[in-house]
Parts: structure tokens; C-alpha cells; sequence
């Protein structure tokens, strides 16, 4: 096969149909929006409100201008050039996000779990800066500041640690204006911010079909500076959704494509992208599934509608696992399930150093998912076919029972083979002699080799002042 290897757990009919489900249940049923300024906003637009019950339905016609108004790419922009991601992948290939709201960081030097803290952030952020595969950063929640303001610390921890593009989103709906004054005062100015947004913000569904007040003031907040959006979906199959794949995959789809419509009335050709946190319930046990079979299934479908049925780039969570540990299962987790949804059509997999459901991250880890990144690009990419890499010509100057060790061909293509550092290709006794050592060890000596060259970014003074001074006032009015 030429080109970016593809699965399509849907027909084209298939799609057809959920996208008919989409539709009509949107139209007919419609979503509950508790914001009473976006209410009148969407009611402006032509939306069909209802003010008592704050449920919204949109038309068919609205639905499909609202998706071709919708652009088809656009790029996340970091805070210089370097670090900018054309969506969707001008190579076909996918970007990679790390977790997002981590609470608890696994401690590779005790191996105890522990708080999150600004300072550990802090060198999250430039570990991140350095990793060569991990293209985008999620804010987390650091434990030693104010509850009312974490994400708000957590924000200035970021803008001023890693200039790469920033996955955001707000813990309430107080925090929303003062996360919008940080990254005016980290660009400078209101056409700067637009200019080169910084971030994209993730504003959610509360499942089923309800919409969050902190989720709309982002939304339209968003589109009035020209951040992206990447509405998401946050579908428990079997507690907040159907319980079988296809069914949480429709729910995915009509929890976003309502933001995909409400963004566009607000803002007409707003960027976008589609995006689905889903996951399973265990009835059994009552525990929420992040990486099982189901849940990979289903998002690979959501994956796959939304790219074809939205036409917008996509962002899924399949780099999640249920272990608590840098264990087999994780790889297995991480490997298989962000091949599957990559391939199925996500054009960035976010969870990059998550560990044990949502809320523990590891420095490790993501030392592990960054090398494991640059191995799920290349199962992706496929086998391209032309002259060159048929090497006939090669073939024929061997001959029989001859060697390629010094053909030019050979010479041309010997660096193509991706070579993680940590994952061993050396014989038995070369190992024995090096200690032995497994995946984790490898990846956490890395990790100490690295931790002692990060750095923060260089920032002019006046703007640390002026952002600092956004979290000073924001403590101030929020925190009890």
C-alpha cells in the first residue's frame, strides 16, 4: 500500500447513517446549553431555543452550513514557528498531545505517588520542550496552589516553560477571563494573540447532551480572539452513553458536532477540530475503562466519522491505559490503541505520559510514549511503492547469492529505520554486561539525563511580570 496506512471501522453507508442519526437528534431533540448569554447568542443565529428548559435544536440546513463553514485545516500555533502543527498532518501522519489535569505524578526517584505541584509542572513543561515527539502540551492541575485558581497557576506555569502549541481547558467557570488575560499578556497584545493563538482550548459536554456555562464563555471567548476550539466529548459507554461502541460512537458525534454549529453561528469559519475523551464503563466492578478493547473501538469510530463526516481534523484520547504502572499492559494499552485510532483517522493522540486512568501522570512515561510516538509514525506511514524503493536495480547488481551491505541503495535508505534509544537491538551478553536493564529503567535513566538540561523559556521580564500579576489578581478575587 502506498501512502499513510488507514482502518475504517465503518462503511461508507454506515457512516451515512450515524450521520442521519446526528441530524435528527440534533434537530429534533437538541442539547441543553446552560449559559443564558450564549442562549440569546445562539437564538440571534437562528437556533430554535427554548428559554425554560434551555434546550437547543438546530435545523438540518443550519447543521450542514455550520460544516461548510467549518475549515478544513488549519495550524496550532506555539508561541514561535518552530513549533507550529499544520492540521491535519501535511504527511498524514498524527501529533501527539501529553495528559491533560494530572493530579497525582509518580516520583521516579522513590516511586511514590505524590501531589502535583507548580514546580513539578514546571519541569514537566520543559521536559516536554525537549522531547522531540511530543508536539503539544495539556495543562495539569498543580495541588500546592489555590483550588479555585489551579488552572489559572497552571497556565502561567506553561507559558512560561514550553513555547510548544498549549491543550487547554478551564476547571470553572470563574477561572475562564483571567486564563484569556494570561495569554494576552504572554503575546502582548489582542492582535498578536490572533496572530499566533498559543493554544487551543478543549470546552466539553457534560454527557448527555448538556453544555457547561465555563464551556460556552470559553467557546465564545475563543472565537472573539481566534483560538481554536477542539469541543470535546466526554461519553462513559454504559453510564453517561450507550454501552456498545456504535452507540457511544454516535454519541461522540452529536456532542461535538453540536459545538462544531454553536461555534460556527458565533464565528463563521472559526478553526476547529473534533475531539473524543470516551470511555467504558466496567459494570462488573464500576470502574471506568479508559483503555479496553471497547473503548479503543470506539473511538476509532468516532475518529473515522468525524474526519469523514465533519470534514475537520480530529484529536482522540488513545493513548490512555488503565495501569497504574510503566508496565506491559500500558505499552500494549498505549501501542495498540493509538495505532488503531491513528489509522482510523485522528490527526492528533492525546495522554502522552498518563498512567492509571485520568488522573496520574509520569515523567517517565512520557519519556517512553515520546519513543513510542516515533514507532507508531512509521507502523502508520506504510509501505511506500515506486522505482526507488522497489530497488530492482539493486536486486539485479546482487545477483544471486550476493550481499547489499555496499550497494549505493542500501547507503541511500540506511537511516530511514526508526531506532528509539531505549528500546534495546543488541545481543544477550551486550545487554547482560549493560545491567540487565528493562524498559523503565532505560526510560528513567534518560529521563535523569535529561532533567538536568532543562531549562525555562527566556521571556522579556515585563511579560513574567504581567503574567504573574494575572495570577496575583485572580488569587485575590477566587480563593477563599
Amino acid at each position: 500500500m502506498s501512502g499513510t496506512l488507514k482502518v475504517q471501522p465503518l462503511t461508507a453507508s454506515e457512516i451515512s447513517v450515524v450521520y442521519e442519526k446526528c441530524v435528527a437528534i440534533l434537530s429534533g431533540h437538541g442539547v441543553k446549553v446552560d449559559h443564558d448569554p450564549a442562549l440569546g447568542l445562539l437564538r440571534a443565529a437562528g437556533a430554535h431555543v427554548d428559554a425554560e428548559t434551555k434546550m437547543v435544536r438546530f435545523a438540518p440546513e443550519t447543521i450542514e452550513e455550520a460544516l461548510r463553514l467549518a475549515p478544513r485545516a488549519f495550524t496550532a500555533k506555539g508561541g514561535d514557528a518552530r513549533h507550529d502543527l499544520p492540521l491535519p498532518h501535511p504527511g498524514g501522519s498524527f501529533y501527539t498531545s501529553s495528559c491533560i489535569q494530572s493530579m497525582v505524578y509518580h516520583d521516579p526517584d522513590t516511586g511514590a505517588f505524590r501531589d502535583n505541584s507548580e514546580a513539578l509542572f514546571a519541569e514537566w513543561c520543559r521536559l516536554i520542550e525537549a522531547l522531540p515527539n511530543i508536539d503539544a502540551c495539556a495543562i495539569q492541575t498543580p495541588m500546592d496552589v489555590p483550588s479555585e485558581t489551579a488552572d489559572i497557576h497552571a497556565l502561567n506555569v506553561q507559558l512560561q516553560n514550553t513555547g510548544k502549541p498549549l491543550n487547554l481547558l478551564a476547571y470553572c467557570w470563574e477561572s475562564v477571563p483571567y486564563l484569556f488575560e494570561l495569554l494576552l499578556a504572554r503575546a502582548g497584545s489582542e492582535e498578536a494573540l490572533r496572530a499566533r493563538p498559543l493554544a487551543w482550548f478543549d470546552p466539553t459536554s457534560l454527557s448527555p447532551l448538556v453544555y457547561k456555562d465555563m464551556d460556552l464563555e470559553t467557546i465564545i471567548r475563543c472565537c472573539k480572539h481566534g483560538i481554536p476550539i477542539a469541543p470535546c466529548s466526554l461519553v462513559l459507554g454504559g453510564g453517561t452513553g450507550p454501552i456498545t461502541p456504535a452507540g457511544a460512537a454516535l454519541l461522540v458525534g452529536v456532542e461535538v458536532l453540536a459545538m462544531i454549529v454553536m461555534t460556527q453561528l458565533l464565528a463563521p469559519g472559526h478553526p476547529i477540530m473534533g475531539s473524543g475523551y470516551n470511555s467504558m464503563l466496567d459494570l462488573a466492578t464500576g470502574n471506568a475503562t479508559i483503555a479496553s478493547v471497547e473503548t479503543a473501538l470506539a473511538q476509532a469510530a468516532a475518529a473515522q466519522f468525524m474526519k469523514e463526516a465533519f470534514e475537520v481534523p480530529v484529536l482522540m484520547a488513545s493513548l490512555w491505559t488503565d495501569s497504574y504502572a510503566s508496565d506491559g499492559q500500558t505499552v500494549m494499552a498505549k501501542g495498540v490503541n493509538g495505532t488503531l485510532v491513528a489509522m482510523a483517522g485522528a490527526d492528533v493522540a492525546y495522554g502522552a505520559g498518563r498512567l492509571g486512568g485520568s488522573t496520574l501522570a509520569s515523567p517517565v512515561q512520557l519519556i517512553i510514549d515520546d519513543r513510542m510516538t516515533a514507532l507508531l509514525r512509521r507502523y502508520v506511514a506504510g509501505v511506500q511503492v515506486d522505482d526507488d524503493t522497489l530497488a530492482v536495480e539493486a536486486i539485479l547488481e546482487a545477483g544471486a547469492g550476493g550481499h547489499y551491505l555496499r550497494q549505493k541503495h542500501t547507503l541511500k535508505h540506511c537511516r530511514e529505520a526508526v531506532r528509539p534509544d531505549i528500546f534495546v537491538a543488541e545481543p544477550l551478553d551486550t545487554w547482560q554486561r549493560a545491567g540487565g536493564k528493562d524498559l523503565y529503567e532505560r526510560a528513567a535513566e534518560k529521563y535523569r539525563e535529561l532533567r538536568g538540561t532543562l531549562q525555562p523559556l527566556d521571556l522579556p521580564d515585563d511579560v513574567k511580570r504581567d503574567m504573574d500579576a494575572v495570577v496575583r489578581h485572580a488569587d485575590e478575587k477566587l480563593a477563599r
